[in-house]
């Protein structure tokens, strides 16, 4: 079908099958033969024809405005699946944690756009949730995060960019809120804020872990009320009087009415990942794979 409303168009264009048949290099009865066809899809006619060459119908105007929208989609489209195909893609788009971008990102995506002046990069600030999601919609091309990677192991590319220690976020007015760090034994008694698992998929049972492993305890975990990020989460967790055990990247961060502590068990850490798509590795993407020292996928 697609090749058929060419045909029509460049007989609209040329306003005569002869004309038409010699641009196409294609016998005037085999141009025939396709717009008869064409007809015969539609229903009706869209070619008046005459002695002095050959005009739309209503009808034919109506599919000429289409088709020639419609091809444009199409031709677009079909170039872009092929550049991605190739691995010449001309646009990267990063699902990240904001607090731990520049830290992480920053070195690498200034050397790419040095290397690819002309790429066009879209950062997507996500929860881990909303990049597992993006992922396997191919909405994003990388991912920056911490959680549900074992969800996306099998279908996606997954290297560790680093291991982080922990930190906890406590009440301003906490007793253990002036100490330079606090174990994990210390914070037998408290309550913790629970993750959504749509948020921060593994998020609950990380925080479970850290506690029976290194403090010696099952933590009670709460749920406070929705926020819509991470300061407002810490900030409504301190005002409950909870506390929240987090990666140490985003002790950068100012929370109301809280301060952030270092957790002084080493093994308390979480391990931060690259994720991408599989297929074949586009020059953009291989350039910041580099410059994480990442290898790419095969």
């Amino acid at each position: 079908m697609l090749e058929k409303l060419r045909l029509f168009l460049v007989v609209l264009e040329e306003g005569s099958l002869r004309r038409a048949a010699d641009r196409l290099h294609l016998s005037q009865s085999a141009i025939t033969r396709q717009l008869q066809l064409l007809e015969h899809d539609l229903g009706g006619r869209v070619l008046e024809r005459s002695s002095s060459g050959v005009r739309p119908t209503n009808g034919g105007n109506a599919l000429a405005e289409r088709a020639k929208t419609l091809l444009a989609d199409y031709d677009s489209s079909m170039a872009e699946v092929r550049r991605l195909v190739r691995g010449e893609n001309e646009r990267l788009r990063i699902g990240y944690i904001a607090s731990a971008t520049q830290e992480y990102l920053g070195p690498a995506l200034a050397a790419l756009r040095r290397a690819h002046p002309r790429l066009k990069i879209k950062m997507l600030d996500q929860t881990p949730g909303e990049m597992i999601n993006a992922l396997r919609q191919g909405e994003i091309d990388l991912a920056l995060t911490l959680h549900g990677v074992d969800l996306l192991s099998r279908d996606f590319y997954a290297r560790k960019l680093a291991t982080v220690r922990s930190l906890v976020a406590l009440p301003a007015s906490h007793r253990l809120a002036a100490e330079r760090q606090v174990s994990l034994s210390q914070l037998r008694d408290e309550i913790f804020i629970r993750g959504s698992d749509d948020v921060v998929p593994g998020y609950n049972q990380r925080i479970v872990q850290f506690c029976r492993t290194h403090g010696g305890f099952r933590p009670r975990l709460v749920t406070i009320a929705s926020a819509t990020g991470l300061v407002e989460s810490l900030a409504l967790a301190a005002n409950e009087d909870a506390i929240s055990i987090q990666p140490a990247f985003i002790s950068h961060l100012n929370v109301p009415n809280a301060v952030l502590v270092p957790i002084a068990d080493a093994g308390a850490t979480w391990d931060l990942f690259v994720v991408w798509q599989r297929g074949k590795v586009a020059s953009p993407l291989r350039t910041l794979l580099s410059e994480l020292n990442l290898s790419p996928g095969k």
